[in-house]
C-alpha cells in the first residue's frame, strides 16, 4: 500500500514554483513580464499608496484602479506591517498566490476525494498556469479573487455533502469577497443560487439559503450605487472588461465565452485523451472511456459547431493569448478560425464528458455555466480572463483511476512544460494595445523597484531565458 506524503511534504511541492520564481527574480526585484503587467504601476500601485496613507477611512469613491477594492485595502493594512516596499508588496502577492495553490489542493483532496499524488499533481499543474504562476509575482488583482472562488467552491461542496447551511454561509462570505475584489466574480452569485435552490430539502432551508445569497450581494450593490457604475469614479472603466465604454461597445459578446471553450477544448484533449488512449488500449472501448453512450458527447460537439457557426469567430483584433495568437495564422472557413472549428466542437464533447464522469457532476455543470454566462458580459477576449477557470474546470473533472497509470500523465506534463515556457517568454505574450477612455502616466516607481522601462529589450530576453532554464528544469 502507498504511503501517503505528509502535509508538510506536500506544501513544500507546492511552494516550489513559487520559490524558484522568487529566486530567479532575485528576490522580486525584478519584474517578471506578463500580459498586461504594466496595470501594477499604472493603477495597483498608486490605490494601494493612496489607501495606505488615508487609512483608516480610504476614499472608495475615488481611485484610480477599475476593480473593486478589497485587494487594495488588504495591501494597504499588510503595507503597515510590511511597507510600502514593491518586492514586499510581490512578496505578499505571491503568498496569496500560494494559498490559492493549497485550496486547490484542499478542494481536490477533501471535497473530491482525490487520491493524494492526484490531488497534488492537479494542483501543482493548475499553479504553473502562467496566469496563475505569472500574476504570482506581480502586484495586481487576479489570484486573490481566484482563491476566493477556489474557497467559496470547497464549501458549496461540502454544504452539498452535508447540507449545513453554515458552509454555505460561509461560500457566500467567499463569493462577496470575490466580487468585492474583481466585479468579473459576480458569475459566482449564479452557483450560489443554484445551490441555494437545490441543496436544501424544506422550503425554510431554501428561504435561509436565498436570504444568505441575497445578504453577499449586498455589498457590491452599495458599492455600485454610491459610484453610480460598477467602476469608481475615478477609475479608468477602458481597463475593466465589463464596461460598456471599452472597444466591445454595450451588449453582450460572444467572443469571451468562445474563447472560454477554446481553451476548454484545448486543455481538455491534451490532459485526458492520453488516458482515454491507454484504457482503451488496456481492453476498454470507447463507450467506457467517455462514461456512456457516444450520443451527448456527439451533441456536445455539434452543439459547439452550431455555435461557430451562428457566432463566428476569427478571433478579433483585440483578443489576447496564445490560442487567438495561433489562430490568426489557419485559414478562414465560414467566418472562423480553422483552428476554433477544431477546439470549440471538440471543449462541447469534452464538457459533456467530464460533467458524466466527475466525481462531482453537478460543481462541473453549474461552475462551467455559470462562468459562460458570465463570460457574454466580458468586452474583452483575453486569455487571462479565462484560463485559470477553464483549468480549474477541468481539474475538478478528473477520475482517480484514469490518472493511475504514471503514464497518463503524460499530457498533463506536456502542459506543465507548455505554461512554464509560455511564461518565461515574454515574446510569446505581449501586450495588445487596448483602448484608454483616458491616458494614464506611469507612477513614481516604489520602493527600489526600478520600474517597467528598466525591464525591456535584452534585460527581459536574458531574465526570462534564466527563469525558462530555471522553472523548466523542476517540471
Amino acid at each position: 500500500m502507498r504511503r501517503s506524503l505528509p502535509r508538510g511534504a506536500v506544501a513544500g511541492v507546492l511552494a516550489l514554483p513559487f520559490l524558484i520564481g522568487i529566486a530567479a527574480l532575485r528576490g522580486l526585484t525584478v519584474a517578471l513580464p506578463i500580459f498586461h503587467s504594466d496595470d501594477e504601476f499604472n493603477y495597483h500601485l498608486p490605490t494601494i499608496r493612496q489607501f495606505a496613507h488615508q487609512l483608516p477611512l480610504p476614499d472608495l469613491g475615488h481611485y484610480r484602479a477599475a476593480q473593486t477594492p478589497l485587494f487594495h485595502l488588504v495591501m494597504a493594512l499588510a503595507s503597515k506591517v510590511v511597507g510600502l516596499e514593491l518586492w514586499r508588496l510581490r512578496l505578499l502577492e505571491v503568498l496569496i498566490s500560494y494559498a490559492l495553490a493549497l485550496a486547490v489542493y484542499r478542494l481536490l483532496r477533501r471535497r473530491l476525494d482525490q487520491p493524494q499524488p492526484v490531488a497534488l499533481g492537479l494542483a501543482l499543474l493548475f499553479t504553473l498556469s502562467p496566469y496563475v504562476l505569472g500574476s504570482a509575482f506581480r502586484v495586481i488583482t487576479d489570484n486573490l479573487a481566484t482563491l476566493f472562488i477556489v474557497l467559496a467552491l470547497d464549501r458549496c461542496q461540502a454544504f452539498s455533502a452535508q447540507r449545513r447551511l453554515r458552509a454555505f454561509a460561509l461560500a457566500c462570505v467567499w463569493v462577496a469577497g470575490a466580487t468585492l475584489t474583481r466585479q468579473s466574480s459576480a458569475f459566482m452569485f449564479a452557483v450560489l443560487g443554484i445551490y441555494a435552490l437545490r441543496v436544501p430539502r424544506t422550503p425554510g432551508g431554501r428561504f435561509a439559503a436565498l436570504a444568505l445569497v441575497a445578504a453577499s450581494v449586498l455589498p457590491a450593490l452599495v458599492l455600485f450605487a454610491v459610484w453610480g457604475g460598477i467602476v469608481p469614479p475615478g477609475g479608468d472603466p477602458s481597463s475593466c472588461g465589463l464596461c460598456t465604454s471599452g472597444a466591445g461597445g454595450a451588449g453582450l459578446s460572444m467572443g469571451t465565452p468562445e474563447l472560454t471553450l477554446a481553451t476548454l477544448g484545448l486543455y481538455g484533449a491534451v490532459l485526458f485523451l492520453p488516458p482515454a488512449v491507454l484504457s482503451i488500449r488496456a481492453g476498454g472501448t470507447v463507450r467506457d472511456a467517455v462514461g456512456g453512450r457516444l450520443a451527448p458527447v456527439l451533441a456536445g460537439a455539434g452543439t459547439g459547431a452550431l455555435l461557430l457557426l451562428v457566432f463566428p469567430d476569427r478571433p478579433a483584433a483585440d483578443a489576447a493569448g496564445l490560442i487567438a495568437a495561433v489562430a490568426r495564422h489557419f485559414p478562414v472557413v465560414l467566418g472562423s478560425s480553422l483552428l476554433l472549428w477544431a477546439l470549440i466542437p471538440a471543449a462541447g464533447a469534452i464538457v459533456v464528458w467530464r460533467a458524466r464522469v466527475a466525481p462531482a457532476p453537478e460543481l462541473i455543470i453549474v461552475f462551467t455555466a455559470a462562468f459562460l454566462a458570465g463570460a457574454l458580459a466580458t468586452r474583452y477576449p483575453w486569455q487571462k480572463y479565462v484560463d485559470p477557470f477553464a483549468l480549474l474546470m477541468l481539474v475538478i473533472s478528473a477520475v482517480p483511476a484514469e490518472l493511475r497509470p504514471l503514464r497518463a500523465w503524460a499530457g498533463a506534463l506536456v502542459l506543465a512544460v507548455g505554461f512554464v515556457a509560455y511564461a518565461a517568454d515574454p515574446a510569446l505574450h505581449k501586450d495588445v494595445p487596448a483602448p484608454r477612455a483616458q491616458a494614464v502616466a506611469p507612477p513614481r516607481a516604489v520602493g527600489r523597484e526600478p520600474g517597467p522601462e528598466r525591464t525591456t529589450g535584452a534585460t527581459v530576453g536574458r531574465r526570462a531565458r534564466g527563469l525558462q532554464l530555471a522553472v523548466g528544469g523542476a517540471v
